[in-house]
């Protein structure tokens, strides 16, 4: 099983649909999520199509920024169990037998908001026993050597989400290809 996140930044233009789509051709997820679509339903429902997943679900953008969508193939069997604008919550069965959570996360960008995706976070922690994985863009950091630039990571930051991912008993997932999940620019 192949999972995917992208914060895409907008699917309004045609440049990020071909984008998807040469990742999506190169990479061939079985499920993909994407934060910051600024999109709604319709377009989704077009592009979940369009790229050949079976299923799709999405949150709209609420005025100009925001919006999240999830999109599956047939060959897995997902419950969306819950939504907010920051996250898509589903229940994913394997081999009819095996159940674990997937939790398809955007967190606040705002710095001054950091406390409030933490506590978010440690609230999703609480809704389930099962297994879990969480993915998406956190917009936060665990190490300063994460961030590539002039300014250093305020350490405060840096710890509170260390953490909340220890509260929720998070395990990072090693990065495979380029050093930065983001670069500026």
């Amino acid at each position: 099983m192949s999972l995917l996140s992208w914060n895409c930044r907008g699917l309004g233009n045609s440049h990020a649909v071909r984008v998807l789509r040469d990742i999506l051709k190169s990479l061939q997820p079985d499920l993909v999520f994407l934060s910051e679509t600024l999109s709604v339903g319709n377009k989704i429902a077009e592009l979940s199509s369009k790229f050949g997943f079976s299923n799709f679900f999405s949150v709209d953008r609420q005025g100009r920024g925001g919006g999240l969508a999830v999109m599956w193939k047939h060959s897995m069997r997902c419950k969306v169990v819950d939504s907010s604008q920051n996250h898509i919550d589903m229940e994913v069965t394997e081999n009819s037998t095996t159940s674990w959570r997937l939790t398809c996360y955007y967190g606040f960008p705002e710095r001054e908001r950091r406390s409030a995706a933490w506590d978010f976070l440690r609230m999703l922690a609480s809704k389930s026993d099962l297994p879990w994985c969480i993915f998406g863009d956190f917009n936060d950091l665990l190490y300063s050597s994460d961030k590539k630039g002039r300014h250093s990571h305020p350490q405060n930051l840096l710890n509170g989400f260390k953490n909340v991912i220890e509260e929720c008993m998070l395990n990072e997932v090693d990065l495979v290809g380029g050093k930065f999940t983001w670069e500026k620019g």
